[in-house]
């Protein structure tokens, strides 16, 4: 009997996890490259790390003292915001948390070897570069095995893959920016969609705590990323079948343990905002809030300027899919066409809709998993046109979003001022005129 090892779609995790390394060994390992890989919003995330275990501060002094002094200006984040008469990071404090364990692998060799022990130096931000790559891997294991529970075959699972990490933004924040959020909400999403489908179909009691662990992280990361647990009717048989399994669960006491678990975890963030500030909530984003009455949807979608289905188009082309969903899914069918609008309508409120500097838009890499069963609906059609035309549109895109991912490293693409002539002015093109 073949190894299992050997099935295409774990042949294609490994050679993907061949890939990132060896992309991100040139482009972020070599002579100062490394000094990038903390960018931006990214040293915000990880500031709680350095301020908990290394310097003990968490009003975050030692962001003059110690890290603006070794930071590309360009690189710079300004996370202390003040609080009455102290200071707080105005960035949630899950993704640090997601982080614990590459900074501590860091810290420890840095020790080891004699480094700078400050949580800026070489080997802290090379382990914030292999965590971008692990949790994108985990997420896309996660969303293996989501798939083939569905019953989807390897073939489909294979491709529906190689499309999202290497033709959508997953693949730039893997390896370019790993310190943002989004690549370890991704992780926790795939693993908490994995986990509830395993629980509506086969009620293991572990699955449904290991949900709410991952649900919890999720929160604690994003909170915005609780809309998930609105996307849970989705992924059983029926509806009935759905809310049957949860009635039973609640019945049972069965949710007792996992609501725990994820309160405590959640619980987190508040805590600390007491040990820094004597308040347990704060608003950490003063000035920066959501504008319901005026959300920016089609330009969250389609714009020049940062429009997800403009920069990434395998997203769009993934909805096709869902489109030629089995008749007896239909209900749920429209009950996701109803989620997905709340998501978008929610996500394109924000008042900085384009959220800064970001390839694509960046905010969609955490729920890229549902764009994933799409695009695994397309790919597994069986009328012969429908099959080439949906492997070919993968392969353009993947090229499509490659030459992007460099332009926008290289500043073709502008960080955040891209307009309609300027798009078409660079389309495809690797150098400046």
């Amino acid at each position: 009997m073949r190894s299992n090892w050997w099935r295409p779609s774990r042949l294609i995790l490994m050679a993907s996890t061949c890939i990132l390394l060896l992309v991100s060994s040139n482009l972020n390992w070599a002579k100062d490259y490394w000094k990038g890989i903390l960018r931006s919003d990214a040293r915000g995330y990880y500031a709680w790390l350095p301020a908990l275990f290394i310097h003990h501060d968490l009003q975050f002094d030692f962001q003059e003292t110690v890290e603006n002094p070794q930071t590309d200006p360009r690189h710079r984040a300004v996370y202390r915001v003040p609080v009455e008469h102290t200071y707080s990071n105005k960035y949630f404090i899950g993704t640090a948390f997601a982080e614990l364990p590459f900074f501590l692998l860091g810290h420890s060799i840095t020790l080891l070897t004699g480094g700078a022990a400050d949580g800026y130096s070489f080997f802290y931000q090379l382990f914030i570069n292999l965590a971008g790559i692990f949790y994108a891997l985990a997420g896309l294991i996660f969303l293996r095995r989501l798939l083939l529970n569905m019953q989807f075959s390897e073939a489909v699972v294979s491709w529906t893959i190689v499309a999202l990490l290497f033709a959508s933004n997953l693949f730039y924040y893997s390896i370019i920016e790993p310190g943002m959020s989004h690549i370890y909400s991704f992780a926790y999403a795939s693993a908490f969609l994995y986990t509830i489908h395993a629980w509506l179909h086969f009620a293991h009691k572990k699955h449904l705590l290991l949900a709410a662990f991952c649900l919890g992280m999720m929160v604690l990361i994003r909170p915005v990323n609780g809309l998930l647990l609105l996307a849970i009717p989705l992924l059983g048989t029926s509806f009935s079948d759905v809310f049957a399994r949860i009635k039973t669960a609640i019945l049972q006491g069965q949710l007792l343990f996992p609501v725990m678990l994820f309160s405590a975890i959640v619980a987190i963030q508040p805590l600390i905002w007491y040990v820094q500030t004597g308040h347990l909530f704060i608003d950490s984003y003063p000035g920066e809030d959501f504008h319901f009455l005026d959300p920016h949807v089609f330009a969250f979608l389609f714009s020049y300027k940062k429009g997800a289905f403009l920069y990434t188009p395998i997203l769009l082309i993934a909805l096709l899919g869902y489109g030629l969903a089995p008749k007896h899914k239909r209900p749920q069918l429209l009950y996701g066409i109803g989620w997905g609008c709340l998501l978008i309508y929610v996500l394109s409120s924000w008042w900085n809709w384009w959220y800064g500097g970001s390839f694509s838009s960046r905010v969609l890499v955490e729920f890229l998993p549902f764009f994933a069963i799409g695009l695994a609906l397309l790919l597994q059609q069986k009328q012969a046109a429908i099959n080439l035309m949906s492997r070919s549109l993968v392969v353009l895109c993947v090229l499509l979003c490659q030459i992007q991912v460099y332009q926008y490293r290289y500043y073709l693409i502008h960080w955040e001022n891209m307009t309609q002539e300027r798009y078409w002015e660079v389309f495809l093109k690797t150098k400046a005129d």
